[in-house]
């Protein structure tokens, strides 16, 4: 084994040996589960199918002598090629920037060549965000705010505990949006704001977090699905608001605790799919069918969702293939959700696709 697949190694047993970050995200497992499980419930009732819980964590649901297999967001449509290649955001990148599609800017490295990362860092008029290449979701491994070579280091040891090859690229200014899209039909869209704490002049933002924890697990309706952690990327985002998890909020003030979106809740995720411009979503559909991915939650950043990518300026940034559904339905207006479940199970019983006659 080379040195260089070692410094790999060694930093993915350090992501596993984090004990009280991987118990944490444990205990959000069930949650998960259960909440998945009355979803895809109450879809198939709401289509007429029959639904049973099998195996394995598998929902097992059936309509007109025809089956369709479930686990948690994953359904039985796009090909494991497919969810390798766009699971992968060098390759993603490479094959959007071929259909020209405006892409941040980025450079792929592993730790053995970081002085690639820290040469693409100068030359860069911003922070930068480092991420791995593949292998993750939910946005672990992800750090932004980044502007020296220190917290490059540091970000770049957090990413290999996830891979090997990372992407070390420009940080677009903007807000984050989901659109979702079916076969290329444009299903929903949402706004994804970063996480906050509540103040109350007692607690530090630290303990702000681990009260949120403790809510979050508690809470029914469920509010989110994925803990909120203290990371490099919270530390980069408080410490450039003169902030640390140590800082102690007044009474009432709404601290944003870091930039990425992915821990967020449902009071921050915003259902937009009336603001979408009409070039944006066809841009997204020309997109998804281009690359032949058939469900996808296209994340996009971007100022203003109501103009097309050519006058905000902003960016297409991934192509989920597993896109987790939940985000259009934990939202800060439920009413205004779109029951993109119950869309996708009547797709896939009327195009007999992604099901068995089982």
């Amino acid at each position: 084994m080379s040195d260089r697949h070692l410094v790999g190694l060694y930093h993915r047993l350090r992501y596993y040996l984090d004990v009280p970050t991987l118990r944490l995200l444990l205990r959000f497992r069930e949650p998960r589960e259960q909440f998945y499980a009355d979803l895809w419930r109450t879809a198939a009732q709401g289509i007429g199918a029959e639904f049973t819980p099998w195996r394995f964590g598998y929902f097992r649901i059936r309509r007109d002598g025809m089956t369709t297999m479930i686990n948690l967001s994953r359904v039985m449509l796009d090909d494991h090629l497919t969810l390798n290649i766009m699971g992968n955001k060098v390759l993603t990148y490479d094959l959007l920037a071929e259909r020209g599609f405006r892409t941040p800017r980025f450079c792929a490295y592993t730790l053995a060549t970081l002085d690639a990362a820290q040469a693409f860092m100068v030359r860069s008029n911003g922070p930068v965000v480092v991420k791995p290449a593949a292998g993750t979701g939910g946005g672990r491994g992800i750090t932004t705010g980044i502007s020296s070579v220190g917290a490059l280091r540091q970000a770049s040891r957090l990413a290999a505990r996830h891979g090997e090859t990372l992407i070390v690229e420009e940080q677009v200014a903007g807000d984050s949006y989901r659109l979702l899209y079916l076969d290329g039909r444009f299903l929903d869209a949402v706004r994804r704001d970063p996480p906050t704490v509540a103040g109350d002049g007692r607690h530090t933002i630290r303990q702000l977090i681990r009260l949120e924890n403790r809510r979050r697990l508690a809470q029914r309706p469920f509010t989110s699905l994925s803990p909120l952690l203290v990371d490099r990327d919270s530390r980069n985002w408080l410490e450039a608001h003169g902030l640390s998890p140590r800082s102690r909020p007044a009474m009432g003030d709404t601290v944003v605790v870091k930039r990425a979106v992915n821990q967020n809740c449902a009071r921050e995720n915003h259902n937009v799919r009336e603001l979408v411009h009409p070039q944006l979503i066809e841009d997204g559909g020309r997109l998804v069918t281009a690359l032949g991915v058939r469900l996808a939650g296209v994340d996009l950043i971007c100022s203003d969702i109501t103009v097309p990518l050519s006058q905000s300026g902003g960016c297409f940034n991934e192509v989920n293939t597993t896109p987790g559904i939940h985000h259009h339905y934990l939202i800060a207006q439920p009413e205004k959700g779109v029951p993109v479940a119950e869309l996708l199970l009547e797709h896939l019983f009327t195009t007999r696709q992604g099901v068995m006659t089982v």
